[in-house]
Order: structure tokens, then sequence, then C-alpha cells
């Protein structure tokens, strides 16, 4: 019998949030139920067992109510040494093989599982590591540089650690250190041999906020790669508001590829044309839409106003309109859309919500806005799969005329974001994400 045990007993400490970092959602769902699904999926595994913190046990009881696998709760202790002998104890009578995971590393591949279960039935102990990409430094005072070792010797440890059960337990019975934060030191304390097994640089480790961030667009990466090809658009009636502009029409022309029916909402399209900045205009807009279309399968907003301005030289109207549109305009269409349960809002935010630009500090910040929006509508809207996608500068008419010195080939094309969107679009699970888009993206 082989076990997994995933050790989720931190409190957060590090992550500068009252909630611990397993919680966190990724995509739609917590961090922890990432990993869990892993080992779940992979069917290598003849029990599974999550060690909590005993703060947090009534909340993972109300999660694993509704989880999909057999998942066995175990409180944990004060340490991870203690934590992980706790999970020891509680493992199933007859269990051979145990493997060793952090809860927060919610990319490891089914391959790292895979060779680790072969592995450690071979070897009896083994240790997923990585190479050291950047220069090792020793110092024995931690004040000056000791040496310089050779970094090809030395290895990045990761997760799952793996052992023949009986071994580990003893490691763990037998072992007078205090705070041990890694079990192959235990079993190393014995005299015995750790085998490696090769891991991979996206098995990360979600330790700090800006891993939470980094996560977010791995993972979309990570699913893109897994998405099923036999997802359809086919007959799906999907509103594009914007749809007239560069990317909107690359979005339109990819819909009717997919057999979707698009409906252009802009002020100068027909049937359905309307300005969305104008609450009015958009109420009567989607009640139409609704008595003669029935409720809607998407939501696109990829309108926008764009000014290269400093705000000292900008009209009170200018400001107006750019808000109105970017902010307000996305606001209202999301309020007054009827859209199916599992459909879909995609609202395009712009690489420029992370950090203000100079000359356009006003788009950015409602594209920031966009952001924040759409990640508290996800959350008040659960059964709808809401999420904002940010592309890098993109060659459209609009980008010419302003960034004229910019390299087209810099640029992501029209088509490859419209490639993006469908992708997002054949989603079933991720919601509440930003979707950065580049040139590098998976599915272009």
């Amino acid at each position: 019998m082989t076990a997994a045990l995933i050790l989720m007993g931190g409190k957060g400490a590090r992550f500068g949030s009252p909630v611990p970092k397993q919680f966190h959602n990724i995509f739609g769902k917590q961090i922890y139920l990432h990993t869990l699904d892993r080992f779940a999926e992979s069917g290598l595994f003849d029990a599974i067992l999550l060690v909590c913190h005993p703060l947090w046990m009534e909340r993972v009881e109300r999660d694993l109510k509704e989880y999909p696998h057999p998942v066995h709760l175990v409180a944990g202790g004060k340490t991870r040494q203690e934590s992980s002998f706790l999970g020891l104890e509680a493992c199933p009578a007859f269990t051979e093989y145990v493997l060793i995971h952090d809860a927060v590393r919610p990319f490891v591949s089914e391959e790292i599982l895979r060779n680790n279960v072969e592995g450690v039935k071979k070897h009896l102990a083994t240790d997923t590591c990585i190479p050291s990409t950047d220069t090792l430094v020793f110092s024995s005072d931690l004040k000056k540089i000791s040496s310089i070792p050779d970094r090809s010797l030395y290895l990045r440890g990761q997760t799952p650690q793996s052992f023949s059960y009986p071994l580990i337990l003893e490691a763990h019975q037998k072992s007078k250190r205090e705070a041990a934060t890694d079990d192959c030191t235990l079993v190393m304390d014995l005299g015995k041999e750790i085998y490696l097994i090769a891991g991979d640089e996206s098995n990360m480790k979600i330790t700090t906020e800006m891993d939470l961030s980094l996560a977010e667009q791995l993972f979309f990466r990570w699913k893109t790669k897994r998405r099923h090809p036999c997802a359809s658009l086919k007959g799906k009636t999907i509103a594009l508001a914007g749809g007239t502009g560069g990317i909107g029409e690359a979005i339109k022309e990819r819909l009717l590829l997919e057999g979707a029916r698009p409906l252009i909402l802009s002020r100068r399209s027909a049937p359905y044309g309307a300005d969305l900045s104008s609450y009015s205009q958009a109420e009567s807009l989607f009640e139409r839409i609704a008595r003669e279309e029935g409720p809607l399968d998407a939501l696109v907003n990829c309108f926008g106003l764009f000014h290269l301005k400093a705000l000292e030289d900008c009209s009170f109207q200018e400001i107006s309109a750019i808000i109105d549109v970017n902010l307000k305009g996305v606001i209202y269409a999301c309020k007054l859309a009827r859209i199916k349960p599992g459909g879909h809002i995609i609202n395009f935010a712009s690489s420029s919500y992370s950090r203000g630009r100079k000359g356009y500090c006003i788009y950015s910040a409602t594209k920031a806005g966009v952001v924040n929006f759409t990640q508290g509508l996800s959350e008040e809207r659960p059964e709808l799969l809401i999420n904002a996608v940010a592309p890098q500068r993109t060659d459209t008419s609009m980008r010419q005329e302003f960034f004229p010195e910019e390299d087209p080939l810099d640029r992501l094309s029209p088509d490859a974001v419209a490639q993006e969107i469908i992708a997002l679009l054949k989603e079933t699970k991720v919601t509440g994400s930003v979707i950065d888009i580049r040139k590098n993206s998976p599915t272009h």
C-alpha cells in the first residue's frame, strides 16, 4: 500500500495574511485543493492523508465534505516534524511506502509523482530535487563570503520526499532533533542513503504574495497545456462588447470559426447598438437581448478608451470619458447582462494595471479598477466564471497611432489575443483570475 501524506500545518506568518497561504484561491480553488487534485487524479495512491493545523480543522472538514475523493484529515502539531510524525502514525495498517508533500506545491506533476513511487520501491528513500541556477555563497559569520562552492554539486530540495514506511517511522521515533524541517535529515541520521528524483522549476512552493501572483500565471499555462480539445463553443451565444476594434474583430472571427453566435455590442453596431457608459442605454440594450436571445452563454468586454496625455493636460470631459467607458461601462455590462449559470464574463484589463504609466495614468487606474472589480465580482457570483485578461502591447490601429516608434515585432497580434480568449471560454473551472497574455503564451 502506498500512502500520500500532505502537510499543511502552516499559519501564514511569512505570507503576510491572516489566512494561511494554503487557503488562498488560484483560479477559483484553494491552493491545497489543487494539490489534493494532483494526488487524487494520479491514481497512484491507496490512501491520501491531509495534515492540518488544529486551528483550521473545522474549515477543512467543511471543504472535504464536498471533495469528490476520499481524504483522511489529521490534526497536526506545533512543528513540521511533529505534524509529519502525527501523519505517519495515522497511516493505514499495511502501509508500505509514503510520499510526503507540501500542500502549497500545487504544480507537482504526475511524472514526478510516478517517478517517486517507482523510485522509493527500488531505493527505500528518495528526494525530489532540482539544480541551482544561482551562484551559491557560503558565509561562516553571515557578514562576508567564506567560499563559493561549485553549484553543480548542490541541488535545491523540493517535495515529495518518499520513503519506505517502516524506515521513515523509525527515523521519527529515534530522532533526537527538534523542529527538523526536512524528513530526509532524519533518515540520514540513521545512516541510510537517499536517492534523487528529478524535480521541476514549476513545482514551486507558494510562500509569499509574489509567489501567489506567479502561481496564477503558471497555473493558467499549465491548465492550457492540459486542456481537452473536445471543448466546444458551437451554438453558444456570446455578447462581444467592443467587437468592432482590432482585438474585438479578431475575437469575432475566432468565435465564428468555433461555430458560436457573437452578438456585437457597440455604439455603431446593429442591431445591438448602445453607449455602454450610459446606464439607461445599457439597461435597455440588455433587456432587449434577453427578450430576443434569452440568457447569454458569455459576455466579453473588450472595449476601452485611451488618451496619451499627462493628467495636467486632460480636460474634465476627457477624464470623465475614460472613467465612464473603461470602468463604469464594464460595471454596467456585468450588472445588466443575463448570463446562464456556468457562463463566462471576461473583462479586458491591460498590462498597465499593475503599475501606472506616465502619460496615461488615468487609463492605468481604470484598468486596475477592472481587475479588482472582476476579482470581487467572481466571489459575489460563484455560479459564473468571471476573469480578467491583461494583454501586453498589441498591434492594433490605436497602438500604432499613439506609439508609432514601437517595433511591430514586439507586439502581440490581435489574433493571438483572440486565441487566448477562445481558450478561456472553453474553461469550466477557472474564475477570479487575472490572466496575462504575452507573446509566448501557450495557445499560439
